[in-house]
């Protein structure tokens, strides 16, 4: 996008470890899913500055090596002859370094796990021998997260050689709405839709502003961007997730289909797959512990409940599982008319479920920051056993948040009030805090009156955000 969003407070930190990079080497990490927008971060932050920055490919170790030397001797000015050897190239960098400040750059760093291993090694005894006499930011920069992870916190040769880790996520619903806006998209409800598609993935509103689908019908969005062979996001889920999982690839993209879906029982995901418990069991298990794709919840909060259930935390892939990859018959034969049915017959629904996840994380950040109610959960959760089921729910030991997620305002009545009610009668000995949410503002004069009476807190969207 022409103009750049938000991430104050990631430019602050960075800023701020420029100024110790004056007589210290600064070594930070940024690691986050692709399209999250890392390079335009770092991008921005070199503004003005002098840095070097090197995308490492997949090539021959030695071609690499030539365009990296390349690089080096126009953009510093001196001369190199060619180079055979990493340790040669870092020397030179490392070298510079301790003359004048630099900032430098690694991009897609865990391809030098294809490239040349042997570079870590090399790399971290270059930052031992050279932490206190650098001028340098050093940075690293990679969206597989996994190999991240494996290279810099666990037991490889740059652990515990960093001093800042940096984790960027997606964009806010707030960020949305202001790049929404930005392009005359002005009401909340196709902010919101466009946010159900695309959450809050920065490359996904620059590919909307490149090829001007901000105000487009939904159908020619979906066309041009997902649901076609030619789209740009056609492939995006495989894309993201293949070089991750490997050859086991099927096998995790099929469960996390099932996730999309709704299928979020291990007993309705191995009923689909055909696999025992304990197999899908494991793959789960990996999805939580090393991917970080997938988060598991449990009834009322009991951490060994046999009533868990498994969701999606990633909302682009969630939408590319339930509406893309479910398709791809179809949309590789060009019949995309059915695809597109089944989309509007289903999405409301679909919506409800980002806009549930949406409500909760608003409210509670309204809560924590404001004196919206008096209590201060340290999460909000949804809750269900055997009778019912909660979208908001939190709980402590003289505290009780509870209460539902509505897209419509009709669909809040005097029922709904009642569940909620009878919910709250075995827990008088607490402070009860009950609370809807809609996605529009409640109008209805007598369901106003009647969730007053019943001492209900209600907010629409627009207020929670105007809250924050």
């Amino acid at each position: 996008m022409k103009k750049f969003y938000n991430r104050k407070n990631e430019l602050k930190t960075l800023e701020d470890h420029y100024k110790i990079a004056s007589d210290n080497l600064v070594v930070e990490v940024i690691i986050g899913r692709r399209r999250i927008g890392k390079t335009e971060l770092v991008k921005k932050f070199i503004e003005k500055k002098k840095a070097f920055y090197f995308y490492v490919t997949k090539k021959s170790s030695q071609i690499l090596l030539d365009d990296f030397t390349a690089i080096l001797r126009s953009q510093s000015g001196i001369i190199i002859s060619k180079l055979t050897n990493w340790e040669d190239f870092f020397d030179i960098i490392f070298d510079l370094s301790n003359r004048e400040k630099l900032v430098v750059i690694f991009d897609e760093f865990q391809n030098f796990y294809h490239v040349d291993s042997s570079v870590y090694s090399i790399l971290q005894k270059k930052i031992d021998e050279n932490k206190n006499k650098a001028k340098m930011n050093l940075f690293f920069i990679g969206s597989v997260q996994s190999m991240m992870e494996k290279i810099f916190m666990q037991k490889e040769p740059l652990f515990g050689r960093v001093d800042n880790f940096i984790n960027l996520k997606t964009f806010e619903f707030n960020d949305v709405v202001k790049i929404c806006e930005d392009h005359k998209v002005k009401k909340l409800e196709d902010i919101f839709e466009l946010f159900s598609i695309f959450n809050g993935v920065a490359k996904y509103y620059d590919i909307l502003e490149k090829f001007k689908l901000f105000n487009v019908s939904t159908k020619e969005l979906l066309e041009k961007t997902v649901l076609s062979k030619d789209s740009p996001l056609y492939k995006e889920g495989e894309n993201l997730l293949i070089e991750e999982f490997g050859t086991d690839y099927e096998r995790y993209f099929d469960i996390l289909f099932c996730l999309s879906i709704g299928k979020t029982k291990l007993n309705e995901i191995s009923d689909v797959m055909q696999l025992p418990n304990t197999t899908v069991s494991k793959y789960l298990s990996v999805l939580i512990k090393k991917y970080k794709l997938t988060e598991k919840r449990t009834s009322k909060g009991k951490k060994n409940s046999r009533d868990s259930r498994y969701y999606l935390k990633d909302l682009f892939l969630q939408f590319w599982f339930r509406y893309v990859y479910k398709n791809f018959t179809q949309i590789e034969l060009g019949e995309t008319e059915d695809v597109f049915n089944d989309f509007e017959s289903t999405f409301a629904i679909y919506q409800g479920i980002i806009f549930e996840k949406l409500a909760r994380r608003l409210l509670l950040k309204n809560i924590l920051s404001s004196r919206l109610i008096a209590y201060k959960p340290k999460a909000i959760e949804n809750y269900w056993d055997k009778s019912c089921e909660f979208d908001i729910y939190s709980e402590d030991k003289q505290n009780l948040l509870i209460g539902e997620v509505k897209l419509s305002p009709t669909a809040v009545d005097s029922r709904l009030i009642e569940k909620i009610n009878n919910f709250c009668e075995s827990k008088k000995d607490k402070k009860i805090f009950k609370v809807i949410i809609t996605f529009k503002k409640i109008r209805n004069a007598k369901l106003i009156k009647l969730l007053q009476e019943n001492s209900f807190h209600w907010f629409d969207i627009e207020k929670l955000m105007t809250n924050r």
